[in-house]
């Protein structure tokens, strides 16, 4: 790599400006977070005073959102992730660049925040890497296609890291998925960008794990962990798959019925998939509504106990809250589903803690949904400071995502390709 260059004006003035955007990224991160926390504590409180009422504000909400996306912002729809990585396979698309438009740091930033407060079963990490790409990108006019794909996949990477407080797995996550060729400059940029954003998430707001820390103890194991993860493996693939195929059939097949219903129907849809997820919220007792941070997080810290069909609740509302047009993306959705793929698994057939059962199920089904086992492993163990339980989660990671191709495309890829079009 050449540094001859990099002390003269225009490269430092550029890193200057770079390291800023960075920067902002971290913020911004903090900011989404905090607000959609703020805006899920509200929603329960109203759970919890008005209960069944819910069945009435939730679909009035996915309602309304659908109506302010479909109108005024339609730049804010989707989850974040697929039109970040179909923007990097093509820059120049004249389809995909309403999407990377400033405004949109706004739009997406108040209907997931909306969308979280009334309940939806949505992520915001899918948005941040979106927005992440979007404020690398601010104020750079006249970049050439290669210039433009490095802020994007920097931008993105740096979105990942700050949202789950995981360079390492922003650092993967942008190799694996986002570019599959780099220069050396391009990686340098990429790691510093990612530093940069989280260590300002870091000085806001600490150094913490995502999930905190699953006690050491809790993770010693023996052979018969290495049968269990290939089991979780397989059952979160078939289970992806179906999420897969549904939401495929319910939002992006040109043949399907019910998506040429859907479009046609739109505010009717929301208000038809808003009153599903609030029965299945009231079902639940409340637990399939959020992201499932909450459920997640005390159930690897054993505080709390997880009904045995909790992934079927989540994933249940993670489809129909994807179907009624509310943005939101899959991450930490996936990471609740594989959760409780390994608390399901836990109850048929328990050999060690919950706990292990737990990783493997979200290292598998993250694994599985995005075909990047290396950043689910990696991310993982980062938020969850397992790096003693690496070997089964790398297992159940290989397990999964081979499975999940034998089943063929995505619900990225699927929807990487309709942006395309």
């Amino acid at each position: 790599m050449e540094f001859k260059n990099f002390l003269n004006k225009n490269s430092f003035k550029e890193l200057c400006y770079f390291l800023v955007m960075a920067c902002a990224i971290g913020i911004f991160s903090v900011i989404l977070a905090k607000s959609c926390e703020g805006a899920f504590f509200a929603f329960l409180y109203i759970f919890h005073h008005l209960h069944y009422w819910v069945l009435l504000i939730i679909p009035t909400g996915f309602v309304t959102i659908s109506y302010l996306i479909k109108n005024y912002f339609p730049e804010a729809e989707g989850s974040g992730i697929p039109q970040t990585m179909a923007m990097s396979n093509s820059p120049n698309s004249n389809n995909l660049r309403r999407f990377f438009i400033p405004r949109v740091i706004f739009t997406k930033f108040i209907f997931i925040v909306l969308g979280t407060g009334f309940g939806a079963t949505i992520g915001r990490e899918g948005p941040t890497v979106q927005i992440g790409a979007i404020i690398m990108l601010l104020g750079k006019k006249g970049l050439t296609t290669i210039a433009k794909k490095t802020l994007i996949t920097i931008g993105a990477a740096a979105g990942l890291a700050a949202a789950f407080n995981t360079p390492i797995g922003g650092m993967v996550f942008a190799f694996e998925e986002l570019s599959k060729s780099a220069s050396q400059e391009m990686i340098l940029k990429k790691v510093s960008g990612i530093a940069v954003a989280g260590i300002t998430v870091m000085l806001i707001i600490g150094n913490y794990s995502y999930f905190g820390r699953v006690e050491r103890h809790l993770l010693n194991y023996d052979w018969k962990i290495f049968v269990i993860a290939l089991v979780i493996g397989i059952f979160a693939a078939v289970n992806c798959y179906l999420l897969n195929k549904i939401i495929y059939y319910l939002t992006l097949s040109p043949t399907s019925k019910i998506n040429k219903w859907r479009k046609s129907h739109l505010y009717l849809t929301a208000a038809i998939c808003g009153l599903i997820c609030a029965i299945i919220g009231v079902l639940s007792s409340g637990l399939s509504f959020g992201n499932g941070y909450i459920e997640s997080n005390d159930l690897l810290n054993n505080n709390m106990i997880l009904p045995k069909f909790y992934y079927l609740y989540k994933m249940s509302a993670a489809i129909f809250s994807s179907a009624s047009g509310v943005p939101g993306g899959y991450f930490a959705t996936s990471l609740a589903i594989g959760n409780g793929i390994g608390n399901f698994i836990h109850n048929i057939y328990a050999v060690a803690n919950i706990q292990q059962y737990c990783l493997l199920g979200m290292a598998a089904f993250l694994a599985a949904l995005t075909r990047a086992p290396v950043t689910a492993i990696v991310m993982i163990l980062q938020i969850t400071s397992s790096q003693v339980f690496t070997l089964p989660i790398i297992v159940a990671a290989l397990t999964a995502t081979w499975v999940a191709h034998v089943f063929g495309k995505g619900i990225y890829e699927y929807q990487i390709e309709n942006y395309l079009k």
